[in-house]
């Protein structure tokens, strides 16, 4: 009988756990832009740029469809789940092109955070928007393979989320600078994936350890290149 049960306590923890980590994310996402986007006008935000909104409403989106896509797996509507997908690819190359798109942009005309270097800075955003687009694009497809799937959107969200985790750490008055302080949480999450496979599986899933690594690696990476002279050339063509 315990033979039996395992696999399908297996199931349960992996939708208890991938439905926590979806509303652990769209909750920081909600706290890291609640002052300057979702309760504005309560904090009394400066207006933004049409591109801008038309950003903070699709990445909205993806959060909630995020979110509603891991409930239906938590419900067992899996067939619902892949209805949705189709249109969640959709949505995903929104996210990418105007995550680009806004990152460029908030670096012209001199709307950046004032006394930024604005041209290293933008190093952070362009590699979050790109892991994500990576991650997702692999998770869709490897949709057919349930558990490297789940773990890849995983990992793309994370690297969404990074910003508005950058947002909090500011808010929580860390000395650290917004984009390092945003990785520390990103890796936290991380963190928790691979407590979960280890818990779970006895060992990391290929994705937490290849997909996974490459994103941490990214890291380090992201920095050095931001302060290098060929980013540096490249980012000022962007940003002119």
């Amino acid at each position: 009988m315990a033979t039996r049960a395992l696999p399908a306590q297996r199931i349960d923890a992996e939708r208890r756990f991938f439905t926590g980590m979806a509303i652990a994310m769209v909750l920081a996402t909600f706290i890291g832009f609640a002052p300057t986007y979702y309760l504005g006008a309560a904090f009394n935000a400066k207006p933004l740029a049409a591109v801008t909104h038309a950003h903070g409403i699709v990445f909205s989106a993806w959060m909630l469809l995020y979110l509603g896509q891991s409930g239906l797996v938590f419900a067992g509507r899996r067939d619902l789940h892949r209805m949705v997908g189709t249109a969640g690819a959709g949505l995903a190359l929104l996210v990418f092109v105007l995550g680009v798109w806004v990152a460029i942009d908030s670096g012209h005309f001199g709307r950046g955070t004032p006394g930024r270097d604005q041209p290293a800075f933008l190093a952070y955003p362009l590699t979050n928007i790109t892991v994500f687009a990576i991650m997702a694009g692999t998770a869709i497809w490897k949709r057919a393979e349930s558990a490297a799937h789940k773990r890849l959107m995983l990992l793309g969200t994370i690297a969404l989320v990074t910003t508005p985790l950058a947002r909090i750490t500011t808010m929580l008055g860390s000395p650290a600078p917004p984009p390092i302080g945003g990785m520390i949480l990103s890796d936290l999450l991380f963190a928790a994936l691979v407590l979960f496979d280890v818990k779970q599986r006895g060992r990391l899933h290929y994705v937490t350890k290849w997909f996974g690594g490459a994103f941490l690696l990214s890291q380090p990476l992201r920095t050095a290149m931001s302060h290098s002279e060929a980013w540096q050339n490249f980012a000022r063509l962007l940003l002119a």
